[in-house]
């Protein structure tokens, strides 16, 4: 059918429990069931109630390749989470990297830096460049470390070609093709200082280093931007679970393992899990929860982020359209730091205490540039997907 706004995912039906009639004395139990297995019988009725009362994992993630997803209009909708099986190890060069041969492309990048894992929403980093963070990286400590890598400008250009060309161009559709056009100086130059602080500022390009164990908390990012992962060494498990789950869902929910007693409701979620392998690249909307657990020493993946192609949905607060609401989320940010007129900046840089922070947005790209932009997104959007609806 035709591509609509994303209404509430279906839910299931609840399951079928036997129920006695509310008046059935106990001595007839025995003349309902077979003599030979009553108390088995007797006892399903609770078997059934404990099963429906954990997370079943209705949410199907597909594997399908690039000429699947080609066909298939209602994934190239942008709304649902599915993993391209055949593009990112036939190619891309990336999918040769090793951590040293990183070391030399990027030794100046800074590192999110959590020696003792990031599984817990108070995890602090320690901040550090990637040729100071990789020997810490190595040393053998028991507890499961982990790197963020948040790629500027200098280190995304060292690295480009290894993640090309992109599969199906219109739908990932990333900066690319986009942000020079909108960034750019009064003399037509592209304004690097301003693409370098986007995608600083807004953690647009990042490569994760982990190990068995390492975790990111269960959590939802905070701009409504699409997301995509390329896995290039090890595996990694995903939890994963629709923005219209989030009345069910709390950061402090370890997915792997939940403790139903503290986070009941999380049984009635629809979530998903699947195993990323080396090669799948892994797509997911905007602000969908996300969940990623390490299986193997070391895992190394590539992420980075969308918008403009994602069709409308119903599930943002009034706001139809995501890359509108992407935009609406990063005036917000701006309007902390900068008001039209005023020349002094509102917000503290705290990259001038913590070297490797990342700074304030830049005045001219809350007033200038992110305009725009927003006009670009809407654009790409509108010939991807005009303006119909998802169907769910």
């Amino acid at each position: 059918g035709p591509i609509a706004s994303a209404g509430p995912v279906p839910r299931r039906s609840p399951p079928l429990r036997r129920r006695l009639p509310p008046t059935t004395p106990r001595r007839r139990l025995a003349a309902l069931a077979p003599a030979a297995g009553f108390w088995n019988w007797l006892a399903c009725p609770l078997a059934v109630v404990a099963a429906a009362d954990q997370q079943r994992w209705l949410l199907d993630i597909p594997r399908i390749t690039t000429a699947e997803l080609e066909k298939n209009r209602t994934l190239r909708s942008g709304l649902h989470a599915y993993v391209l099986t055949d593009w990112v190890g036939s190619r891309w060069a990336a999918s040769s990297w090793t951590l040293d041969y990183l070391k030399k492309k990027i030794p100046f990048e800074w590192v999110d830096y959590y020696p003792k894992n990031m599984d817990d929403p108070g995890s602090k980093p320690y901040l550090l460049k990637f040729e100071e963070a990789l020997p810490r990286f190595y040393q053998k400590s028991g507890i499961p470390k982990y790197m963020q890598l948040r790629l500027g400008l200098r280190g995304w250009n060292r690295l480009r070609k290894d993640v090309d060309p992109k599969p199906l161009p219109d739908v990932f559709w990333d900066d690319d093709s986009w942000i020079a056009k909108c960034m750019k100086k009064p003399d037509g130059k592209v304004d690097k200082e301003a693409v370098d602080n986007f995608f600083v500022t807004q953690q647009w390009k990042f490569l994760l280093i982990g190990e068995t164990g390492t975790r990111m908390f269960f959590h939802k990012d905070g701009t409504a931007a699409s997301s995509w992962q390329a896995q290039i060494i090890g595996r990694k498990k995903w939890t994963l679970c629709p923005n219209t789950e989030s009345h069910l869902l709390d950061v402090n929910i370890d997915t792997f393992n939940p403790d139903y007693s503290r986070f009941p409701k999380f049984a009635q979620a629809l979530c998903g899990q699947v195993v990323m392998s080396p090669g799948d690249l892994l797509y997911y909307p905007a602000y969908w929860w996300h969940h990623p657990h390490n299986l193997d020493t070391p895992t190394i993946s590539y992420t980075g982020a969308l918008v403009g192609v994602e069709a409308d949905r119903m599930d943002l607060g009034g706001e139809r359209k995501p890359h509108a609401r992407f935009f609406q989320d990063l005036m917000n940010k701006c309007a902390k730091c900068w008001k039209r007129g005023d020349p002094k900046r509102l917000c503290d840089d705290i990259s001038e205490k913590w070297p490797g922070a990342a700074p304030p947005m830049m005045r001219v790209m809350c007033e200038d540039y992110l305009p725009q932009c927003a006009e670009q997104w809407d654009a790409h959007a509108r010939k991807l997907h005009g303006d119909a609806r998802q169907e769910l």
